[in-house]
């Protein structure tokens, strides 16, 4: 079985772009963040880096306060999020040597990236939409999503493979880079023609800008063996 993880995390690694050599241990952790739930399975391979395979997922209706506005272009949309990223990442420890800070931790990579929003109104005049040229009542329905691939940078602390118990805790905050939301918008009832919803969908992209860089929060345990 260790065998099999350690070669499923160096096929992470390779597909993240390093090499490794031969791992020391094995760990398993699980969290949660803004990204959603967390589980990630992690490697050894020196005392300064270490390797994880890292999935999180989450679904949520977003909430209409603060930072979360759900208003895009003057329409009030109902939002839901799902939340899906697989991520191929390496944690530097630079102190990993040090009795006092090997915990702290610097990380870089890339996700898998699967997040997307789905917005949706009720019945609205048609000639709220866009441009203003349609006619009659309307009930939109959006998809928005990110690039596939989004970088990944960070920073923290983790005790995995740096202290005397195999149970440790881990605390992160980082930025993932998914890009500019791509919106397509339809409307349920067929009264709005298509250049109007196209320049609702660029007001909705222009208002949800923001989430390019998208900020990841992260608190857990993990074990090691």
């Amino acid at each position: 079985m260790r065998r099999l993880l350690r070669m499923l995390l160096l096929t992470g690694a390779l597909a993240g772009g390093a090499t490794p050599a031969l791992a020391d241990g094995i760990a398993l952790g699980a969290g949660v963040g803004t990204l959603g739930f967390e589980g990630h399975l992690a490697t050894e391979v020196n005392s300064f880096l270490a390797l994880r395979l890292n999935a999180n997922y989450a679904k949520f209706t977003v909430p209409d306060i603060g930072v979360y506005d759900t208003d895009f272009g003057g329409i009030s949309y109902d939002v839901t999020g799902d939340y899906l990223t697989v991520g191929a990442l390496a944690d530097f420890h630079p102190l990993g040597l040090s009795p006092v800070g090997s915990g702290f931790v610097l990380t870089g990579g890339i996700y898998y990236n699967k997040n997307e929003f789905t917005a949706a109104t009720g019945p609205i005049n048609a000639n709220t939409v866009g441009n203003n040229g349609s006619t009659g009542t309307a009930e939109l329905v959006g998809n928005i999503t990110f690039q596939n691939y989004a970088p990944y940078v960070g920073l923290g602390y983790d005790g995995t493979f740096h202290g005397i118990l195999p149970v440790s805790f881990f605390a992160r905050a980082g930025v993932l880079f998914q890009g500019s939301p791509s919106v397509r918008l339809t409307d349920r009832q067929g009264n709005v023609n298509q250049s109007d919803l196209d320049a609702e969908a660029r007001q909705v992209e222009d208002d949800m800008s923001n989430y390019k860089y998208y900020p990841v929060f992260s608190v857990g345990m993990t074990i090691s063996f």
